[in-house]
């Protein structure tokens, strides 16, 4: 090879995703003082691309002896695929990154909670001083990892909770993320859990990865928002108790997601703020929730199981937004002399609706309503608890507004 074609493809295996001709090609290196801070390096074409899996399992649906060569409707679920996350737009304080699926033949996905990408914007800074993320225990070691056609330096964490009925969790991650930052150098990932209830395993690994240029990018909407850059409000009723509403906001800095909560009487939630009281995880760790998530939405819409039936369908108003939506119901409990109760619970009837837009995807594939209802033996029916999405919106945009 001559040495101009030599360079050209050294040139091309720093862009595009490690292929063939750079399988095991040292990723090109960033300044120096990006190890401290590789955020303030994104650039636009940024990528990692994992493989995953995630698999559920419930065995409360009653098993259909009759037909034992088949697991019945929703007793088992299993989702598998690619999922690349990439910096799209590069504004400083600001990146913004699409997680996106494909099978595994790269087509679009055809899984309902995978068929469109999801968008965040990323803080590429911390907007106020942080202590360092301190290890939770585990045993920690160290070894050469092969992942996405290059060898790593890397460090693997087992958790097992089984004895409590817990995951056994595994995480590698490489001991210098270098090109891997968006996800902290994740290399592999694993959830197997134990116990005799309804089960959720998942399963990633690092399939490539590419760097990119310093373009701007164009930045995207936040009509389909993973969840940084957005808030919802959630109403729990008791026909005992006066309603409380539960605001949650959501944000992301240099690759972590922080959620920050308020609870309160309906009419009086604060605006989202500087995000000073928050539970956060790692984007990895929230990307293998997403295809855990995932397996718990069936092919069929909504995901509804045993005795549920539809009995209409009917606009559900919630703040600004009305959103066409089945109602399901079923007996709860036993029938008494003094009357039986039921369950109510709602689904949008297309969850990627546009009435949808600006929802978080923690919420997209939830109920909108699902309650609790005393039926007595003359009389209407009376709420005794329920809890329903309530209202949502754009902080980035409108402080939450």
């Amino acid at each position: 090879m001559r040495p101009r074609s030599l360079h050209v493809l050294l040139l091309l295996c720093t862009v595009l995703v490690s292929g063939p001709a750079c399988v095991g090609m040292k990723p090109a290196p960033l300044p120096p003082e990006a190890a401290a801070s590789p955020w303030k390096y994104a650039r636009v074409g940024d990528r990692v691309e994992y493989d995953f899996s995630s698999h559920l399992f419930n065995p409360y649906i009653p098993f259909d002896f009759l037909a034992f060569s088949q697991e019945p409707r929703g007793r088992t679920n299993t989702v598998e695929g690619r999922m690349a996350v990439e910096v799209v737009a590069v504004r400083p304080p600001w990146a913004w990154l699409t997680v996106s699926f494909t099978d595994d033949r790269g087509r679009p996905h055809p899984h309902r909670a995978l068929s469109h990408a999801y968008v965040l914007p990323m803080r590429m800074k911390e907007s106020q001083p942080r202590a360092p993320v301190q290890p939770s225990g585990g045993t920690v070691t160290e070894e050469r990892f092969t992942a996405g056609g290059y060898v790593w330096d890397a460090r693997r964490s087992v958790q097992d909770f089984r004895v409590s009925h817990g995951p056994r969790a595994v995480r590698v991650h490489a001991k210098v993320p270098g090109p891997l930052y968006l996800t902290q150098g994740l290399l592999e990932a694993s959830n197997d859990p134990s116990g005799w209830g309804v089960s959720v395993s998942a399963q990633l690994k690092l399939r490539s990865f590419r760097q990119g240029s310093l373009e701007p990018g164009k930045v995207p909407t936040l009509e389909h928002p993973l969840g940084p850059g957005t808030w919802y409000d959630e109403l729990t009723e008791s026909g005992r108790e006066a309603p409380v509403l539960t605001r949650s906001c959501m944000s992301a800095e240099t690759g972590r997601l922080r959620t920050t909560t308020w609870t309160g009487p309906p009419g009086a939630a604060p605006p989202c703020g500087e995000f000073q009281y928050e539970d956060s995880s790692s984007l990895g760790t929230a990307l293998l929730s997403v295809i855990a998530q995932a397996a718990t939405v069936f092919s069929w819409w909504p995901p509804v199981l045993e005795k549920l039936k539809p009995i209409r369908q009917e606009k559900f108003t919630r703040g600004s937004h009305a959103i066409p939506a089945t109602v399901w119901t079923r007996p709860w409990g036993q029938e008494e002399s003094s009357g039986a109760t039921e369950q109510e619970v709602r689904y949008a009837v297309e969850p990627w609706g546009r009435e949808l837009d600006g929802l978080s995807y923690w919420l997209r594939f939830e109920p909108l309503f699902s309650g609790i209802f005393h039926i007595p033996a003359q009389g209407p029916r009376t709420l005794d608890y329920s809890t329903a999405l309530e209202h949502w919106g754009v902080w980035w945009k409108d402080a939450g507004n």
